[in-house]
């Protein structure tokens, strides 16, 4: 009797460490996310000088941190990973070489094992081998090397067609934005299309025609990314509404001959001077969407309009915060521009640090009768229930400083909206949106007014 009490204890027990594990792996699970940009990469023709790997890249969109455990490699296949660490809001390269010893068609699966996945995720290469070299390392390139292709160029064919007959659109407009700037304004031929020779990158494309709409999208270019074709259909409400607008434009001004501050945007005698800290989110969520190319630009644009009396700081924040320009005052536009081009996303998202540095550089450049204000530009949400719980009572106390603070959302998701608008309301700002590059150009400058204009 008493064996059979400790055999039915110990089942038990048994048991409950069974169900405890399992609650801990769906609970792991339901924390834990990971995507990638593709998991297939043909490399066409291969010769012997072409490179012959692939940079696949996996994305935590999770709230755990995941780890690569093993890739397992077939014959001919070696395979390298930046990082084992997949840190939350943060991106990992797997780089996968194939070497070949002969003439052929070959095709390989690459598995690789993910700590939150109880399957591989698989990764496919495929080619056909047209010329090889026998005495080529057989070593997956390190990453110092070769990262990023530097004077790579393709001929990119766009076609701009009628979303409901697909008949091709001639004399459609096509923006190729290239780091925030504008770089290439297009017209379609009687085929819809149109070819730009471009460097391997990223680009953002605006394209619109007479009686469409305007369609967006971010686009990377390279050799096997060489075509994309955008479907117009009729403007939406808020489109037409844009083009019958009829507010009446602020005057212009006359600026003395002797006044050798005032912008067009911003008169002397109009616009107190402005005391300006960017604080931009660059986790790997920005580089998304072309949510960073839409942001420079309307930083451009606010830069061009600023004056020499005006002050402008630039705080970054992903995993770490950096102050990537220490305030000063706007007098050398070239400079800041470039520093604004270069802006790369990367890592996971860390808002509350990154919030109380910008303030700190806000109240050591203070202007007295000035405009001194934080301006956050992010596609995320603040948890202020949580972890940042501490930002709202940082927000007003520098608040009543004399700082203020807006939150710019960047194609932000609707659920965001209320921790944004709790942010800028709080800090005595406001919650502004970008979702197309229209909207990008004025949206900054147009808050620095508000908020400078004097009494």
């Amino acid at each position: 009797m008493a064996a059979s009490l400790i055999s039915l204890y110990r089942f038990s027990q048994f048991m409950k460490n069974i169900f405890f594990v399992f609650i801990l792996l769906f609970s792991s699970n339901l924390s834990a996310q990971v995507v990638f940009n593709t998991s297939y990469h043909n490399f066409g023709e291969v010769n012997k000088e072409d490179k012959k790997y692939f940079d696949f890249t996996l994305t935590n969109a999770g709230t755990v941190p995941a780890y690569i455990l093993r890739i397992e490699e077939p014959y001919g296949i070696d395979a390298k990973f930046s990082k084992k660490e997949i840190a939350p809001d943060s991106t990992v390269i797997i780089r996968i070489k194939y070497t070949p010893k002969r003439k052929e068609h070959f095709k390989k699966d690459v598995p690789v094992w993910i700590s939150v996945n109880n399957e591989p995720i698989t990764f496919t290469v495929e080619g056909d081998v047209k010329t090889f070299d026998v005495n080529e390392d057989l070593a997956c390139p390190d990453f110092k090397i070769n990262k990023k292709p530097v004077d790579l160029k393709s001929d990119l064919k766009i076609k701009v067609v009628d979303v409901n007959t697909k008949n091709p659109i001639k004399n459609a407009t096509v923006e190729i934005i290239w780091d925030g700037l504008v770089y290439k304004n297009l017209n379609t031929d009687k085929n819809g299309e149109v070819i730009q020779n471009l460097k391997w990158d990223n680009y953002y494309f605006v394209v619109n025609a007479e009686g469409y709409g305007t369609k967006e999208q971010d686009v990377y270019v390279n050799k096997n990314n060489n075509y994309i074709e955008f479907q117009l259909g009729e403007p939406t409400k808020e489109e037409l509404m844009a083009q019958q607008d009829t507010t009446p434009v602020e005057p212009e001004v006359i600026v003395e001959p002797e006044d050798t501050i005032s912008t067009k945007e911003l008169p002397v005698n109009l616009y107190a001077p402005n005391n300006v800290v960017f604080l931009i989110d660059v986790s790997v969520s920005m580089k998304q969407k072309g949510r960073l190319d839409l942001l420079k630009s309307s930083m451009i644009e606010l830069l061009n309009g600023l004056r020499t009396i005006d002050k402008l700081a630039i705080v970054t924040y992903a995993s770490s915060t950096d102050v990537i320009l220490e305030s000063e005052f706007v007098t050398n536009k070239a400079k800041i521009t470039e520093l604004i081009q270069d802006l790369e996303a990367g890592g996971y998202t860390a808002g509350g640090k990154g919030i109380k540095k910008a303030y700190q550089v806000a109240r050591a450049n203070f202007i007295e009768e000035g405009n001194n204000q934080v301006i956050i530009a992010t596609d995320g949400a603040f948890n202020l229930d949580k972890g940042d719980k501490g930002i709202l009572n940082d927000v007003e106390a520098n608040f009543k400083k004399g700082v203020t603070i807006s939150v710019v959302g960047v194609k932000n998701e609707k659920w965001t909206i209320k921790s944004m608008t709790d942010i800028a309301e709080t800090g005595g700002g406001h919650y502004l949106h970008i979702e197309s590059f229209a909207q990008a150009k004025p949206i900054l400058m147009n808050e620095i007014k508000t908020n400078s204009r004097k009494k």
